[in-house]
């Protein structure tokens, strides 16, 4: 894959710490594809977690920075609510894109997918 190799790390990173953040019991994958649409190869990433999951409403605003699962004063879970604004901005910085599916206690699923040769988008 030819791609900025900063980018990509940060976005698995992201993706792969909050997955183990939200999932205290079970597992977490991650899954590489690759295929062909217009003469264009996209590669397509995958973690999927069977942590804590999102409802609906949550899903809405997933992406949205310093938007967090838990917004009282006492949540669970740190962090500032960036990493999935930031990891959204990057795949849209790189040609590409990303979604999630989740339902509540049963996980999360995030796709990424990026052109193998972001050349060819950009």
């Amino acid at each position: 894959m030819y791609s900025d190799r900063d980018k990509l790390h940060l976005i698995l990173f992201s993706l792969l710490s909050n997955a183990g953040k939200f999932t205290h019991e079970g597992y977490i994958t991650l899954d590489a594809a690759q295929t062909s649409v217009n003469n264009v190869v996209w590669v397509t990433f995958t973690v999927t977690d069977t942590g804590i999951g999102m409802s609906a409403e949550e899903l809405k605003h997933v992406f949205q920075p310093f938007r967090q699962l838990d917004d009282s004063s006492t949540r669970q879970y740190e962090g500032a609510g960036l990493g999935l604004a930031l990891v959204q901005s990057y795949c849209e910085a790189m040609g590409g894109h990303i979604s999630v599916e989740s339902k509540p206690r049963k996980g999360s699923t995030f796709i990424v997918q990026l052109s193998r040769d972001i050349l060819q988008i950009i």
